[in-house]
């Protein structure tokens, strides 16, 4: 169970004289301290240009990443939990704390850029119709990254097996998964967006619920989005907005061990068979079955011809997906972190 400090709710209560922030910042951290504290000044700074509320929720970290948020961010309410319970349970945990206009999840790699917060919340209230919006996300480098995708479906995982989405990566028929054509200079709509930091109406999170905490880590977000859109909101890209993210440094170092291989997966079939039917993860397996047979013929050769741990790793990768899609008569399986 979570663990919120004492001084954290007398905090908590005496916002402005009780009047809901614009927004709650909702950050999930496991072992990423430094991230963190450049995370959280950077929230800090955007106190000066709107209301805010930061919350974390710790997820059993063991390198100081509590001590440090309770002794330089003190207004921060601090949940602590005292196991790695995934993604989507301690977001949501933060969500049902919060008491923002809007809802805010942002991870704890992502440093925001002066104005970002108030540049979406205010997009936000000129655009009743958007349910939700992220900003422009950029590697520390100043690197653009491509955070709108559309919705998988069995034809997108078609044309990633085929490598037709390659072939033709700004087609709208082959293309609409990854969406390379989307245009990244100007706000427009998207089927799903990073959820690095991704703003929520909260009329719109009342409406659909919060995260499907069956999806622990991967696609809970993607399920999010997908929901909200079937309700009836849109979801905007605000380029405006500018949020640098640590691509990767959150999850990236166990997913070098396999660690969460199947979870992803088993996550990805969840989908399927939630928004498509049992028969879609059938089709799905069987495709990526026959994408990953080519790939891993194609990743033994590189690796032998030009060894390296990056291409060993992908070989890897693409056996175990070819194993994975073999067994296609298996339901999709729903696993604890």
């Amino acid at each position: 169970m979570s663990e919120l400090r004492q001084a954290d709710r007398e905090t908590a209560g005496s916002r402005r004289g009780g009047l809901s922030p614009d927004v709650s910042v909702i950050i999930v951290n496991l072992n990423t301290c430094e991230l963190l504290d450049a995370c959280l000044a950077s929230v800090e700074r955007e106190r000066v240009t709107i209301s805010l509320e930061a919350i974390v929720i710790d997820n059993g970290s063991s390198d100081g990443s509590v001590a440090m948020v309770a002794e330089k961010y003190p207004a921060t309410l601090l949940l602590k939990n005292a196991r790695n319970q995934g993604f989507a349970r301690p977001n949501n945990e933060g969500l049902r704390r919060a008491q923002g206009r809007h809802l805010l999840l942002l991870n704890s790699d992502t440093v925001v850029r002066p104005g970002a917060f108030r540049t979406m919340v205010e997009f936000l209230d000129a655009h009743p119709e958007a349910g939700a919006c992220g900003p422009r996300l950029i590697y520390p480098d100043g690197r653009l990254q491509y955070s709108a995708k559309g919705f998988p479906t069995l034809w997108t995982h078609f044309c990633d097996m085929t490598g037709l989405d390659r072939l033709f990566p700004r087609t709208v028929l082959f293309g609409s998964g990854e969406l390379r054509s989307f245009d990244y200079d100007h706000a427009g709509t998207a089927d799903h967006l990073m959820a690095a930091a991704f703003l929520v109406r909260r009329e719109t999170y009342e409406k659909v619920g919060p995260l499907d905490e069956r999806f622990a880590i991967y696609y809970n977000d993607m399920d999010w989005c997908y929901r909200m859109v079937h309700a009836g909101w849109t979801i905007w890209y605000v380029p405006d907005a500018v949020v640098e993210h640590h691509l990767g440094k959150t999850v990236g170092a166990v997913n070098k061990r396999f660690t969460f291989f199947t979870m992803l997966y088993n996550n990805v079939m969840f989908f399927y068979q939630k928004h498509y039917g049992r028969g879609a993860i059938i089709v799905y397996r069987l495709l990526l079955a026959a994408g990953f047979a080519v790939r891993s013929v194609a990743w033994s050769i590189r690796a032998a011809l030009q060894p390296s741990e990056a291409n060993r790793h992908m070989r890897t990768f693409a056996f175990k997906s070819l194993l994975f899609g073999l067994a296609f008569w298996r339901p999709a399986k729903i696993e604890e972190v």
